[in-house]
């Protein structure tokens, strides 16, 4: 089984870091700990286990922070016990070739996405199982590291992977391929709208108008039709995608400046280009999560909004936390999807994902602007590091 994978190994880790800095083409290099190559199949580790050909897999900011060595140790989930070895990518739609004895709910031939990505009770089969898991919440789950998973899975950048079956999801066949690989990412902007949904006439900012910022402003807009949504974004066809999208303006020019004039605030400009603004936006959305984004945003937002952390990075960032307490501030994570609560009904991100990309309320066209055979990876990790202004979501295709 050929596979794109990370092996954890620290010499790799610690030796690719320290020369990427002076010498980009390591990560590149044989010495890299991203490895590729043939690791031998293994037969379904259980009766409720199944066996998937990918067909498309799309590159996220996971992948990205693993290909270029960009975690730090220091975070909280480096603390965890690890694995030795981390498949890439889990964005993806792929058709079942095998399944265990015990699988009810897939078939042969059936198209399925990957739901769940990190080990939870339901994969580790563990009864009874945590809280979070209980409610639906497996990205929550509190036994994410007491059991080891089988070796050799595999995922979206693989030839094949295995799965348990409590991952997987059947993609309904009003659903291509091409949105498919696009569920995840957008069941990732779902659960942030619904994390905090804005409310009718709420100012709004999306920072960053890739995938994940896109979907947001899609979603904020169909559940929320009366808030008004601005978007801080560099790129000039991103932009225009945002406001096709749906977003009622793009901030340009001075961000300070911009985001006075488009909700009334009052910028002060202090010593050693210290600035910030009274009054301002009542709910910001950062799928950046940078040190700058999450330092700005929070001097953006009026007294009592918003800040939701969608984007991340895997190292420690430093920001100014004083508009929390001086604004009185709320400030929301976001992990992956989960169970929502919906017009009275309770259902999985992506099961009200993908039903409203049958109905036709969002739309991903446009999303997918490069493709790759996985023989090609090199080249596919360079594009997205190197020319991010031409790309929104890069995919490999493996279907043959």
């Amino acid at each position: 089984m050929k596979s794109l994978y990370f092996d954890v190994s620290v010499a790799r880790i610690l030796a690719t870091k320290g020369l990427g800095r002076l010498l980009p083409a390591v990560y590149f290099s044989p010495l890299s700990p991203v490895r590729f190559g043939e690791l031998p199949e293994q037969k379904l580790p259980g009766p409720n286990w199944v066996r998937v050909k990918p067909r498309l897999a799309g590159i996220c900011g996971a992948d990205l922070s693993l290909f270029f060595v960009k975690a730090s140790p220091s975070i909280s989930i480096a603390a965890l016990p690890g694995i030795p070895r981390v498949f890439m990518g889990h964005e993806l739609v792929g058709m079942v070739i095998e399944t265990g004895s015990g699988v009810k709910d897939l078939k042969l031939g059936d198209r399925v996405t990957l739901q769940r990505y990190l080990p939870c009770c339901s994969m580790l089969e563990i009864d009874p199982p945590c809280a979070p898991c209980q409610a639906g919440n497996y990205n929550l789950c509190e036994n994410f590291s007491v059991k080891r998973m089988p070796e050799n899975l595999g995922a979206g950048f693989s030839e094949q992977f295995i799965a348990h079956a409590s991952q997987l999801l059947k993609v309904p066949d009003a659903i291509s391929d091409e949105q498919a690989v696009l569920i995840e990412p957008a069941s990732v902007s779902l659960h942030a709208v619904l994390r905090r949904p804005p409310g009718e006439g709420e100012q709004v900012l999306v920072i960053g108008a890739g995938t994940i910022g896109l979907n947001i402003i899609q979603f904020a807009r169909a559940l929320s039709p009366g808030c008004v949504i601005h978007v801080l974004e560099k790129i000039a066809f991103k932009k225009d995608l945002a406001c096709k999208l749906g977003a009622d303006a793009v901030l340009e020019g001075d961000p300070y400046d911009a985001a006075a004039k488009a909700t009334g605030g009052k910028v002060y400009r202090g010593l050693l280009k210290n600035t910030t603004m009274l009054g301002g936006f009542d709910l910001i959305y950062d799928c950046v999560g940078y040190n700058a984004t999450v330092h700005d945003a929070l001097r953006w937002l009026k007294s009592h909004g918003t800040y939701v952390m969608v984007g991340n990075l895997l190292t420690p960032i430093t920001f100014d936390h004083t508009p929390l307490w001086n604004q009185e501030l709320t400030m929301l994570g976001v992990n992956a999807h989960g169970m929502e609560n919906y017009q009275g009904d309770s259902l999985s991100s992506f099961a009200l994902a993908m039903e409203m990309i049958e109905q036709g309320r969002i739309s991903l066209d446009g999303f997918i602007t490069q493709r790759f055979a996985l023989d090609d990876y090199r080249e596919a990790f360079q594009l997205v590091r190197d020319k991010p202004g031409r790309v929104i979501k890069v995919i490999f295709e493996i279907r043959k």
